[in-house]
């Protein structure tokens, strides 16, 4: 009998097999036979462990937030996404749409393993099992984007029928993945073993599937919520099993979660990890997010104070945190500390600041005063003013004292100290953005703050490119879930019971006073401001809106099932401050890439097309999406 070889790089293209089905049959095998492949569990398992690939659509980094207001970016990250928030992309954009070699893998495995005879029937449960969750993972990512699935529960042969037909609407792809998942939960293990799914991390995913499921009920039409949809009783019945039953708990140094510290902190529920064996800075998010600054730059722009050594990071960076993202995190009011608030709506801030100040003038890159604030000729002055004679406080007490805790771990701005450097982000700083601007050296933030969450301190000897470094990737954690939890709540119109829930994060992780919001609109505004900085870079925001506008009402701000969702449609804002840190201002504008041309069409921007391409070779794969 002719020998079968597994094919560690399978088919990408359904359409190809279809035009040639002896595809299958033509070199390069895999080395090692298929019956040695399946012959034991041990075996199965590096098959198994080669698959989980497909969770990395679900790493932690930059991801989506691009295309959100949390980001002000430049470059290449800029360009990518400017197509999708200036609406330009056409319906030959592929978000992903064709993941059936993944899915070729998982069904391999699922077959392959309950034939095998080598393998024992309970190890043959849990295996199926992984196969099953791996499976409905890349199917996910698919549905999230696009909305329709070719789905495909078999390994396909040359005899098969390849033109398969796509899903005919979003609920149908949401209802084979949540099956799958139920089916992963049931025979999946309880033990935790660091980058492999168990029990508890498929009911984790499935918390977020259920919410993403609702939202796209009856698209393109507008969607229903009922308080019992047997959808919601999904979500707050897994995240309960993993809350009650999986042994995790929330993380009280938040920073660590992100770095060398505590790769494996209790919170972290599926996490993408990497060794320094074969990872450097390059393919990490560490990359794109650090500056490449030295003291040659920083003496050019008159700013201090220098670094301790030439060069501490030589990185490409090409996405920072916006003010938006910034205006997110709150201040505990020093008038009233049972109230969490924007930093400028505080009591202190009141208090301290006269706004409507003039006090900007041209840019100079020498000599420039340290009470006063650069104007950029192409960018619009939102709000600008100065401290107070005879205040004690200055533009850094009021961002920084009393704020959510997760500011200074997940953000850097002005003074922040880090990897062994002051890091002054003011006018003539060692950091912000002017270093760049108006005849200024490449390389420094274009917001006057860098991400910190995601960054390993212990790189070495500096930020470079090829300096090598573990790293991992944050998927899925405990906090996740319980906001998952406490968004079924709300969609239930459980006031009391979301706020109990979404509090816990806020309070462990942000060391802020609990919400009070003691009625539907106000727990959903808090809800949604709790959400955007606990899952900061954790590739979530984006997908959370489009839930949320497609939810509709309080969710989104007032406005229909549907409707256009507001925070896509925002400018980017950024905020300099003077050297004295006692003037300020908050401006608009480009920023040298368009970067507030952003167009929101509800009409189709809630899902990506199918590539037309696609259609055009298999008609089954039709209709196009709405409105591409």
């Amino acid at each position: 009998m002719k020998n079968k070889y597994i094919h560690i790089c399978a088919l990408s293209s359904l359409v190809l097999m279809a035009s040639c089905k002896d595809v299958l049959d033509v070199e390069p095998y895999d080395r090692i036979s298929e019956e040695i492949i399946w012959s034991s569990k041990a075996n199965a398992e590096t098959f198994i462990f080669g698959s989980y690939g497909i969770m990395e659509r679900y790493n932690s980094g930059p991801g989506q937030d691009v295309y959100t207001s949390n980001t002000l970016a430049n470059d290449g990250t800029a360009s990518n996404a400017f197509q999708i928030f200036r609406e330009i992309i056409s319906n030959t954009y592929n978000a992903g749409f064709d993941n059936w070699a993944q899915v070729r893998r998982c069904n391999m495995i699922i077959q392959k393993v309950a034939e095998s005879a080598g393998i024992s029937d309970e190890d043959k449960k849990a295996l199926i099992a992984e196969g099953k969750f791996l499976r409905a993972m890349s199917y996910y990512d698919v549905a999230r984007k696009i909305g329709r699935i070719v789905w495909i529960d078999k390994v396909l042969t040359e005899k098969d029928e390849l033109l398969l037909p796509t899903t005919a609407s979003p609920s149908e792809s949401y209802n084979y993945i949540i099956k799958d998942l139920e089916e992963a939960i049931q025979d999946l293990p309880k033990t935790k073993i660091a980058g492999r799914t168990n029990k508890y991390t498929a009911a984790a995913f499935l918390t977020e599937v259920c919410l993403q499921a609702l939202a796209y009920k009856n698209y393109p039409n507008a969607v229903t919520v009922s308080v019992n949809d047997p959808l919601l009783e999904k979500v707050i019945k897994n995240a309960n099993l993993v809350i009650n039953e999986g042994g995790y708990a929330l993380e009280t140094d938040y920073e660590s979660m992100f770095n060398q510290n505590k790769s494996t902190s209790p919170e972290i529920i599926f996490a993408v990890y990497k060794k320094a064996i074969n990872t450097i800075i390059q393919s990490t998010p560490m990359q794109l997010s650090m500056p490449n600054i030295s003291i040659d730059k920083i003496k050019k722009f008159e700013g201090s104070p220098l670094f301790n050594k030439p060069v501490p990071f030589e990185c490409w960076p090409e996405h920072f945190p916006a003010q938006n993202l910034a205006d997110a995190y709150l201040t505990i009011d020093k008038a009233d500390p049972t109230k969490a608030l924007p930093w400028n709506e505080t009591s202190q801030y009141k208090a301290a600041v006269n706004e409507g100040v003039n006090v900007m003038i041209p840019h100079s890159r020498n000599g420039f005063p340290f009470d006063k604030v650069p104007k950029a000729p192409d960018e619009n002055v939102l709000v600008q003013g100065k401290i107070k004679a005879g205040s004690s406080e200055t533009l850094w007490t009021l961002n920084n004292e009393n704020r959510d805790a997760r500011w200074q771990a997940s953000i850097l701005s002005d003074s922040s100290s880090f990897y062994g450097q002051i890091m002054t982000m003011t006018m003539r700083g060692n950091s912000g953005r002017w270093i760049s601007i108006n005849g200024g050296d490449w390389g420094a933030t274009s917001s006057n703050m860098y991400w910190r969450k995601g960054m390993y301190t212990n790189v070495s000897p500096s930020f470079l490119n090829t300096v090598t470094t573990d790293y991992h990737y944050v998927s899925m954690r405990l906090g996740r879930v319980i906001l998952n939890l406490a968004e079924a709540y709300l969609l239930k119109n459980d006031v009391v019971n979301a706020t109990l829930n979404f509090n816990k994060t806020r309070v462990i992780h942000g060391q802020l006073p609990a919400s009070t919001a003691g009625n539907i609109k106000d727990a959903w505004k808090d809800y949604k401001i709790e959400r955007r900085v606990d899952l900061v870079g954790e590739n979530d925001y984006y997908y959370s809106l489009l839930r949320w506008g497609r939810f509709g009402a309080n969710a989104n701000n007032g406005n229909p099932s549907g409707g256009t969702i507001q925070e896509l449609t925002e400018p980017i804002r950024v905020m300099d401050i003077s050297k004295d840190r006692k003037s300020f201002a908050i401006v608009t504008g480009p920023f040298n890439n368009a970067y507030n041309q952003r167009i929101f069409k509800p009409e189709r921007r809630y899902l990506f097309p199918i590539p037309q391409s696609f259609i055009d070779n298999n008609p089954n794969f039709a209709p196009q999406n709405p409105n591409w």
